[in-house]
């Protein structure tokens, strides 16, 4: 869609006076039939040159060029889905006579998303550190769930993996107690988080046993598929059952939570605790 608005954009306004199409020219911006990202993925070439070599190409004025150079950063940006600050610092670029390099106004997709971690919950740029008491206490509580799903979601993570490996790769472990033996410590210390995140009130006791029999039924299908065991002829039936997997028997009981202990520090105290010790440290310094 973005070539195709380009080129449309292009055949409207290379008209000439006398209404005679130019003739065609290969311009200095290219736009992918494929990106993600306006500014990660496209190099645009927007000097004062390239500028000049769209007016030079017959019967297309400075001003053209420049009409022609917003429609297609307007079209990229639809293209790609990019912020609205994107396209429009891509569309001044010619007045600027400026060049877009790749990955320097916009971080990637993935560091964006890692700006809602329990690492950068408390100290945003949009509202500073003047945030009520409410509000510190709702971004404190994310901040425990997150590192508490964070947790359990890694130790499933090494499980599945090894049960991508084994339904998909191509070695064969010689019979089921081989993967018990590469697996079953892993599934262990999988179920045991579980529990302990269902515990502390994170999770239900119902998604806790789905996250469970995940695992299980990862292992029974890869098992199937090397030949190691028989399908079920009970469909419904448990794949802890099936396998013969004997499930962690959990003993914990709810735990405080961190700021229900004394001497808890929240992080703006420890904030203001370390501007203090820095003052204090250039004051002896000078």
């Amino acid at each position: 869609m973005a070539a195709v608005a380009l080129l449309g954009a292009g055949a409207v306004l290379s008209v000439g006076p006398a209404f005679l199409a130019s003739p065609p020219s290969p311009s200095p911006l290219a736009v992918p039939r494929s990106s993600t990202s306006a500014v990660a993925t496209t190099h645009l070439d927007i000097t004062p040159h390239a500028i000049a070599g769209v007016a030079g190409s017959g019967g297309v004025t400075a001003t053209t060029a420049v009409a022609l150079m917003a429609v297609a950063a307007a079209a990229l940006r639809r293209r790609s889905k990019a912020p609205s600050s994107v396209a429009q610092s891509v569309a001044l670029m010619p007045f600027a006579g400026a060049v877009v390099q790749s990955g320097t106004d916009e971080k990637p997709l993935v560091a964006r998303k890692s700006m809602n971690s329990c690492y950068n919950l408390y100290f945003g740029n949009k509202k500073g550190f003047n945030y009520s008491d409410r509000a510190r206490r709702n971004l404190r509580n994310r901040a425990y769930n997150i590192f508490m799903k964070n947790m359990y979601k890694k130790a499933m993570k090494r499980v599945l993996t090894y049960c991508i490996d084994l339904e998909f790769g191509d070695d064969t472990p010689a019979s089921l107690d081989a993967v018990w033996g590469d697996v079953k410590d892993l599934l262990d210390e999988a179920c045991e988080i579980v529990d302990e995140v269902c515990v502390q009130g994170v999770i239900h006791r119902n998604t806790a046993a789905r996250r469970k029999d995940r695992m299980c039924r990862a292992i029974l299908r890869g098992s199937i598929v090397k030949g190691l065991i028989k399908k079920p002829e009970d469909r419904f039936e448990p794949a802890y059952k099936t396998l013969k997997y004997e499930m962690p028997v959990c003993t914990l009981t709810r735990e405080p939570r961190p700021w229900q202990l004394p001497g808890w520090k929240s992080p703006w105290m420890l904030k203001r605790e370390y501007k203090k010790w820095t003052n204090s440290k250039q004051e002896e310094e000078a």
